[in-house]
């Protein structure tokens, strides 16, 4: 049984009132790399005829190009096997380049005519890359199946129990992924792999009473890079977790998700008029159920409805296959300057499994982010199970559905603040809590609530500003706001908005609309910053080390990570009492937490100059 969370709400440790979410420590920058050799797959003259694909494959050697014909179709399971040396072995289309799209420039089903296809039979994957395979780039191909099958690609099969045996080193870009446009398959690429990068055109992942997904990943540490992709996929579009790592204490990790054209067709969608008669499995758009330091920045999430699931878009939710991987965890992550549209809900927020007792979800960040087209289906946020330090912050949403739902453990450390939002019919409001400020000091104890604006109350005492702390004001509907021309989606503030100018920080209240239209603005078009090479690089302004406690829960020894050098770990209790102090030693230091009797305790870790740098819960099972 979970511990009593609201002994919490007692402590008088000082730490930082808001812990904001670490970024990504590497990003992959991707560029297109130069090689020694050629080698030719093709019909006639060529090193290799179209039959021998698998032969060039094993045969190429690291600093190869393996020129596959264009507009040929390629049926079988090809497998990428491990080489010796860390160049690069390209696989792509012999179309010129200027028959290809650019490598700032999206791919589209537009270019088929000049891209090999891939083709596997039904049931089968189409590119398997082999334990340890590594520094492969495949550009300007097309992957499908004749039938419904699983994984399209397979980056790393979910089998591999050693970080040594993953693939790595992968890139994907300018491919036309697609599962079979009357049978759906269930995944495009499975990410269970290393410093991969995902730049495509990926759709029809789609089944009946499954889920499914353009992308996801369970078994691979990172980096992610997903960037300028279309991604159709009607269980989850993107989601990490779901499925136990078979490396123990893995979690995803360094996750960068940008200009992405996140889709569900509304022909997938029962009683609509495009509906063509397929009950695909909806879920929702985006999922994290087991990741870390995660970015997701500047990308539409277009399309979402309740059906296999309740309509929410996005689902910050850990989960650990009903105990089987208690480590798994949903913390640090950054959510901004994105465009959520037609959905039936907004966002779920989930500390922990339920009646368990992995570790909680911490340190997320929503801000700057709109939201329209939300319907009354379901509220615009849901706060479940005890998340901590959550801020959101300057997101303008226009949702139909009541503004948030709480229940179970407490929100703790939560920032609400300079937001416009939808009231729905209750407004803040929490299972036996009433509204307002009811809900507010019950889930969200401790918390800064203000300078938010809530269009559309009925009145009454829901709506009455005396039921919410101060600042917040209840405008009867959205023209009284003040945007520059709602009709047609434009939420930017006029300077003759009454809210212009009087954010908490003197900004403007709601997302800066300015800013995110300029980082969505390439997102449909599909265009995209040109690459520096192939290399990873460390994520600027990161300011504090990485650290991590393993296994946590633990029933007696825990192991602190940091990426630092020196520093020091306190350990207190519920009371607030320090019950243990050690020195870090190493990139990993074992502790003994035996003698301790507390089952619930805040550890805060200290960098060599005695800095605070982290704070993390940790449950003593006893």
């Amino acid at each position: 049984m979970r511990p009593l969370l609201l002994a919490v709400i007692a402590l008088q440790i000082p730490l930082h009132a808001q812990d904001l979410p670490e970024p990504p420590q590497e990003y992959l920058n991707v560029c297109y790399p130069t090689t020694a050799a050629v080698i030719t797959v093709c019909s006639s003259g060529c090193e290799y005829g179209n039959g021998q694909l698998q032969q060039a494959i094993n045969a190429a050697q690291p600093g190869t190009t393996i020129l596959l014909q264009a507009g040929h179709t390629y049926s079988g399971s090809y497998t990428l096997p491990a080489k010796t040396g860390d160049d690069w072995i390209v696989i792509r289309s012999n179309a010129l380049d200027a028959q290809l799209p650019a490598a700032n420039q999206r791919i589209t089903p537009s270019f088929s005519p000049v891209l090999p296809r891939i083709v596997s039979a039904a049931g089968q994957t189409a590119l398997t890359f082999a334990s340890n395979a590594h520094h492969y780039y495949l550009m300007g191909l097309e992957v499908s199946s004749t039938g419904y099958s699983f994984d399209l690609i397979r980056a790393g099969d979910g089998t591999q129990n050693s970080l040594d045996a993953l693939p790595h080193d992968l890139v994907f870009d300018r491919l036309y992924i697609h599962g079979n446009t009357t049978l759906g398959s269930k995944r495009g690429i499975a990410l269970n792999s290393a410093r991969t990068s995902v730049v495509n055109y990926i759709s029809d992942c789609k089944g009946e009473g499954q889920d499914t997904q353009a992308l996801c990943g369970w078994n691979g540490p990172g980096p992610f890079k997903i960037v300028n992709n279309y991604l159709e996929g009607s269980g989850e579009n993107v989601m990490f977790g779901g499925a136990n790592p078979n490396i123990q204490d893995l979690v995803p990790s360094d996750i960068e998700v940008r200009n992405n054209h996140f889709f569900k067709p509304l022909s997938w969608k029962e009683g609509h008029p495009d509906y063509a008669g397929t009950p695909w499995c909806v879920k929702n758009l985006f999922e994290l159920k087991n990741a870390q330091r995660v970015l997701v920045e500047g990308n539409i999430l277009e399309n979402n409805w309740a059906d296999c699931q309740n309509g929410f878009a996005v689902l910050i939710t850990p989960r650990t296959q009903s105990g089987a991987s208690m480590w798994s965890r949903v913390t640090d992550v950054t959510w901004r300057y994105n465009i959520l549209l037609g959905s039936d809900g907004g966002y779920n927020f989930s500390g922990h499994d339920d009646q368990l007792d992995n570790p909680v979800s911490t340190r997320i960040l929503v801000e700057h982010n709109l939201a329209y087209d939300i319907s009354s289906v379901n509220k615009m946020y849901q706060f479940l199970n005890g998340t901590e330090h959550l801020t959101i912050r300057h997101n303008t949403s226009l949702n139909a559905g009541t503004t948030t739902s709480a229940a179970g453990d407490p929100t703790l450390f939560l920032t609400f603040q300079d937001n416009i939002v939808g009231y729905g019919a209750y407004g803040v409001c929490g299972t036996g809590s009433g509204c307002g400020n009811g809900t507010i000091n019950t889930y969200f104890p401790g918390s800064v609530f203000s300078h938010n604006v809530l269009i559309g109350a009925q009145g009454g005492p829901n709506g009455n500003p005396s039921q919410y702390p101060p600042n917040h004001w209840f405008p009867a509907g959205v023209a009284p706001v003040g945007f520059a021309d709602a009709a047609n989606n434009d939420y930017a503030l006029l300077p003759t908005s009454p809210y212009y100018g009087t954010a908490s920080d003197g900004t403007n209240i709601g997302a800066d609309i300015d800013s995110l239209n300029s980082y969505t603005a390439n997102v449909l078009s599909g265009e995209w910053t040109s690459c520096a090479g192939i290399i990873t690089g460390m994520a600027a302004g990161t300011i504090h080390p990485s650290v991590s406690f393993y296994p946590d829960p633990t029933e007696q020894q825990i192991t602190v990570r940091t990426s630092s050098t020196g520093g020091s770990v306190e350990f207190f209790d519920p009371t607030g009492r320090e019950v243990l102090r050690a020195r870090l030693i190493g990139s990993a230091t074992v502790i003994d937490l035996d003698p301790i009797q507390a089952t619930l305790l805040i550890a805060r870790v200290r960098d060599a100059r005695g800095a605070i740098v982290h704070s993390e819960r940790v449950v003593l099972m006893r």
